[in-house]
């Protein structure tokens, strides 16, 4: 009786194809990468200085979307 109880029966559904959503998600994911790491470099070049993770980042933004664009 309480194998009846917990047994559910699930539709065999097949699993879609990539769509251009999750491509764009991809590319949205790798351009932020792309950012996160020139946004790194600059935080070295500055000699690893606190506080300025917001500058780099837009700093990075500007030249990574200015040659993307």
């Amino acid at each position: 009786m309480k194998n009846q109880l917990f047994k559910k029966e699930r539709p065999n559904k097949e699993v879609p194809e990539a769509t251009q959503g999750s491509q764009e998600a991809s590319e949205i994911d790798d351009l932020q990468a792309c950012i996160a790491q020139r946004a790194y470099e600059l935080y070295e070049h500055g000699g690893c200085c606190h506080g300025h993770d917001l500058d780099h980042w837009l700093t990075a933004e500007r030249e990574i979307l200015k040659d993307k664009l």
